[in-house]
């Protein structure tokens, strides 16, 4: 099972897509209304493309990792892209609906190289891939530890 969140009118064929209008059945719903309709460890992979930046940070965006963190299989990898609000753009600031911002040291607490020597609450994950793309995107890749 692949899942996409927040498609929209632009899930890729193949993919679930978790989407509070465009979702299908008990897919239509925002991401943070968990648990999702899986069971533990049943999807293989996970993307969120231009959608984390619309979850508040905080308790909504801790539940989405976590709860992507229950459903993917071991090995299974999640790819957020988000824009880059370090980047000296207008990306992350001009859509009146992002709610959060992000950097690359956003995705360290994450994997647990950076903290505030406080626990979040946040499942561990690995980084396999984090680099900005062109001139405001930042492109993530994590599986469960």
């Amino acid at each position: 099972m692949k899942l996409e969140i927040g498609g929209g009118r632009l899930a890729q064929a193949g993919w679930i897509n978790l989407d509070p209008q465009h979702g299908d059945g008990p897919w239509r719903r925002h991401a943070q209304t968990t648990p999702w309709p899986t069971g533990d460890r049943t999807v293989d992979a996970l993307r969120a493309s231009h959608v984390m930046e619309h979850i508040p940070a905080g308790d909504q965006r801790i539940t989405v990792m976590n709860e992507a963190h229950r459903v993917l299989k071991p090995g299974g990898v999640f790819e957020i892209r988000v824009p880059n609000a370090l980047s000296g753009t207008w990306h992350a600031f001009a859509d009146p609906t992002h709610v959060s911002f992000w950097c690359i040291e956003s995705f360290h607490y994450l994997d647990g190289t950076k903290s505030a020597h406080a626990d979040y609450g946040l499942r561990p994950w690995k980084t396999l891939e984090l680099r900005i793309q062109g001139d405001n995107e930042i492109l993530w890749k994590g599986t469960p530890l």
